[in-house]
């Protein structure tokens, strides 16, 4: 029988660091409107109602903001071992950790760049009853319409540093991973950046080279949740404006590499980048890509209201601009 050329099935979760995790709760409760589905120590965790697992977005209480770990399901069992065996024959290897909420035992790895990820193929299927049931039986959670009511879980961006990229590319090639997207400065330099799928998403993971982040920092570029529609979107930025946030990149935009139509919103907790996002392609060839995008382009925004790798080219981390607003307090 045939076989996956791929250790991975999706994306699961995501860990991320929170100076201050009451404001965090309160901005993906009661502003993003995620469902939480447990605490234990220092982490509480949380999926939108459309989310399959106990949880796709875990935030841990730490002094220090960002990345703690993305979580990866297995294709399946075997998928498991060959990866894990893959990993330690690479020197990527980290180690088993136990299960965590939701999930069992895991094997712990790092990217190239230092971004520490996980694999496990136990899972909590977490299907409501009562008051968070639905009426609908391939629903696990009722669409109870809370804040701005994103669907589910996206994918994940990370930096990484300069002339760095291609290790990451040669690493999520071998990983299986498709590659539907690249980002490049000229054909004669290596590319800097591009998007990466385990499936038909236009991307599970997207990394691209920061000039202002060092080697080995691991850096975070932002979590995103996804819309069935984009005038769910444009519905999501008034509830936010009205609750005092702000887009990082201003209107409302479409990315040239993907076709996603997006806002990035700060939770004010962690200080870290979420995006809301709806309208991407998706890919279902298993040979398609990757599509080529030039920075000149600007492939971050096709409408051009913002170009984050321009103001990366002036210092800027992750390319936000002198006119961010910073996070609200509520």
């Amino acid at each position: 029988m045939a076989k996956n050329p791929h250790y991975f099935s999706q994306l699961a979760h995501v860990e991320v660091y929170s100076p201050d995790i009451e404001k965090s709760i309160h901005f993906f409760k009661e502003i993003v409107g995620l469902d939480e589905t447990g605490r234990e120590g220092d982490s509480v965790y949380f999926r939108a109602w459309g989310d399959y697992f106990h949880h796709t977005l875990k935030i841990t209480s730490r002094e220090t903001n960002g990345l703690g770990h993305i979580g990866w399901r297995a294709d399946s069992p075997e998928a498991l071992e060959e990866c894990v065996a893959y990993l330690e024959s690479i020197g990527a290897g980290l180690g088993w950790v136990e299960g965590d909420l939701g999930h069992g035992k895991a094997y712990r790895f790092q990217s190239p760049e230092g971004h520490i990820h996980e694999i496990f193929w136990d899972v909590v299927w977490l299907k409501e009853t009562g008051e968070r049931g639905s009426i609908y039986a391939d629903r696990y959670a009722s669409n109870r319409r809370i804040g701005v009511n994103p669907r589910r879980i996206d994918h994940v961006t990370y930096m990484v540093a300069k002339f760095q990229y291609s290790k990451e590319k040669e690493f999520w090639k071998k990983m299986g991973l498709k590659n539907p997207d690249e980002v490049r400065i000229d054909d004669e330099i290596p590319p800097i950046g591009g998007l990466w799928t385990t499936a038909n998403l236009s991307h599970d993971i997207a990394i691209f080279t920061d000039p202002n982040v060092g080697p080995g920092e691991a850096t975070l570029n932002h979590i995103a949740f996804n819309f069935d529609s984009r005038e769910e979107v444009l519905l999501a930025l008034d509830y936010f404006t009205e609750k005092g946030f702000k887009s990082v990149m201003g209107a409302p935009t479409r990315h040239k590499a993907d076709e996603g139509f997006f806002i990035y919103i700060i939770d004010p907790g962690s200080n870290i980048i979420f995006e809301f996002y709806a309208g991407a392609r998706l890919i279902f060839a298993p040979d398609h890509g990757p599509d080529l995008h030039y920075l000149k382009d600007n492939p971050n925004d096709a409408w051009g209201n913002a170009n984050p790798f321009a103001e990366m080219g002036k210092g800027k981390k992750l390319g936000l601009t002198d006119g961010v607003v910073k996070p609200v307090d509520i």
